[in-house]
């Protein structure tokens, strides 16, 4: 059972240190404690992106993905690789597939003092191949085969057949088997949840989460003596609170880069703002209705991206050209995308055939209009408002409707929907392709299957580079902006490191320290 706040839990986070038969870690130095503000009460801290600065503290990944773009083993001994002889390429008769053995870390724990087994793995697996379509945890085990438990703390893990993945090694995850027997244990796991992480949730009330250190940590016990989440109304609360100095940190995406100008002014010397280019685009996707290839150019030249970035994010952001972005390694400059052209979109609309009428254009008597759907985010409205008046400018009705996140990708995958304005991350080169996959040409899905399968990145930059020089001849999808990551942390807080993948401030909270007062 999942630990309860309050005394039940003070009570088991004595019988981890009894029960380890391990020496009380020495007192966290005086001002360990950290305050972060978030936006929202998630009800979920598994699957909720609102949460993700408070996953990264309670979960431990068996491997993690480093700031630098370097793979740690974490819940593992080590990240199996060909070189070391983990990994091998086994034909298995419809082609090449990497099967990676991965050996748990002995002493390995969840926050409950149950051992972290292999079972655990497979049980992830099991329950992410049916999860959402669409979904980050779909998504990874797509990617799997199948996962065979070799022994207590060993499970090995056979990829898709055919192809070459350099992040094979993030997509299986353990979840605690022993916890989530059934549906109703599930949903109560994401409210209050038992993992391994660094840290472990003493209390959770309406708005207010504390965590403290897990002293069973199978890695080095963190420095930082309690962690408070505090959840505020809206970004404005946030802002307020953190003006007051009522809370330490905030992270990503709470604040956008269209506050850049006021955070730079209110930080102070006590904070410091960090900015990040994000491995992650804002992208405009066209659903059925605007499935025409002179239809997707006439709303590409007629939204201002420019004027988007400056009116909103005060010039701080760039419009890529295409759908993969530096600093990945597989992007490629293909210089400045094609600035607004109204009149050359005009005529586009018009060699369509589409015409004014009494309520903007149409064609054989059906109006051009729809709904764009934005996740809530204050920057991404406000970019959605913008491109809703640049195609208005043309004749064509947007109305603009906010929804959760997991249901505008779900709607996206199903192709049930109209425009849709989503951050796409595109630190995975690989599965930022697959995304398209079928939207563009079949000479696209070819070299995607050819970048797939080829045996290492020389080669695989070059057919990248091409890929997305197809993508932006066909533009399926209009690029807005390069999304930048925008964290405000203490000036004193040691060990932070942003990373441009997808990973919030929080990832190496394990690794924290607070310098001492000068």
């Amino acid at each position: 059972m999942a630990p309860r706040p309050g005394r039940s839990a003070l009570l088991l986070a004595a019988t981890f240190v009894i029960g380890a038969c391990t020496p009380v870690p020495p007192p966290v130095p005086a001002r360990s404690e950290l305050v972060i503000g978030i936006v929202g009460d998630p009800r979920s801290l598994i699957d909720d992106p609102a949460a993700s600065a408070v996953t990264a503290l309670v979960v431990e990944p068996l491997v993690r993905r480093t700031a630098t773009e370097d793979l740690e083993p974490r819940l593992v001994e080590s990240v199996p690789t060909v070189e070391n002889g983990g990994a091998e390429l086994v034909d298995e008769g419809d082609g090449q597939r990497i099967v990676a053995t991965f050996r748990i870390r002995q002493g390995a724990r969840w926050h409950d003092d149950a051992p972290v087994q292999a079972e655990d793995v497979r049980f992830a697996f099991e329950l992410d191949r049916v999860a959402v379509e669409g979904s980050p945890e779909r998504a990874m085990a797509d990617r799997i085969d199948r996962v065979d438990v070799v022994d207590r703390r060993t499970v090995r893990v056979a990829y898709r057949a055919g192809e070459r993945w350099d992040l094979y090694a993030l997509a299986p995850r353990a979840l605690p088997r022993h916890l989530l027997a059934d549906e109703a244990a599930r949903q109560r796991y994401g409210e209050q949840p038992v993992h391994a992480g660094p840290f472990w949730m003493l209390e959770r009330v309406p708005g207010r989460i504390v965590l403290v250190p897990f002293a069973g940590h199978v890695l080095d016990r963190p420095q930082i003596g309690r962690i408070v989440v505090r959840a505020f109304p809206d970004r404005t609360a946030v802002l307020t609170a953190l003006g007051r100095r009522e809370i330490d940190i905030v992270p990503s995406p709470v604040l956008d880069a269209d506050l850049a100008r006021t955070l730079d002014r209110s930080a102070g010397p006590s904070h410091v703002v960090l900015y990040t280019q994000a491995q992650a685009v804002a992208m405009l996707r066209m659903g059925p209705a605007f499935s025409e290839p002179a239809l997707r150019r006439a709303v590409g030249l007629a939204i201002d991206r420019s004027r988007l970035a400056r009116s909103v994010f005060s010039g701080r952001v760039r419009a890529p050209a295409s759908y993969l972005v530096p600093p990945l390694w597989a992007a490629v400059e293909l210089g400045a995308p094609r600035g607004a052209d109204p009149d050359a979109a005009r005529a586009l609309l018009e060699g369509a055939r589409f015409r004014r009428g009494t309520f903007g254009i149409e064609r054989d008597g059906a109006r051009l209009a729809g709904t764009l759907l934005v996740p809530a985010s204050r920057a991404l409205e406000d970019a959605a408002r913008s491109v809703v008046s640049d195609l208005a400018a043309q004749g064509i009705a947007v109305s603009v409707e906010a929804r959760e996140p997991s249901e505008i990708q779900g709607r996206v995958a199903r192709g049930d929907f109209d425009l849709a304005l989503l951050p796409e991350p595109a630190d995975d080169p690989l599965a930022a392709t697959e995304r398209y996959r079928g939207a563009v040409s079949p000479w696209f899905d070819l070299l995607g299957e050819a970048a797939r399968v080829a045996d290492g990145r020389a080669e695989q930059r070059l057919l990248y580079a091409e890929l997305q020089r197809v993508w932006s001849a066909s533009l399926p999808a209009v690029p807005l902006y390069q999304i930048l990551k925008v964290d405000v942390v203490p000036a004193r807080l040691e060990g932070v490191r942003p990373a441009a993948h997808g990973a919030p401030i929080t990832w190496n909270a394990g690794e924290w320290r607070m310098a001492a007062a000068r």
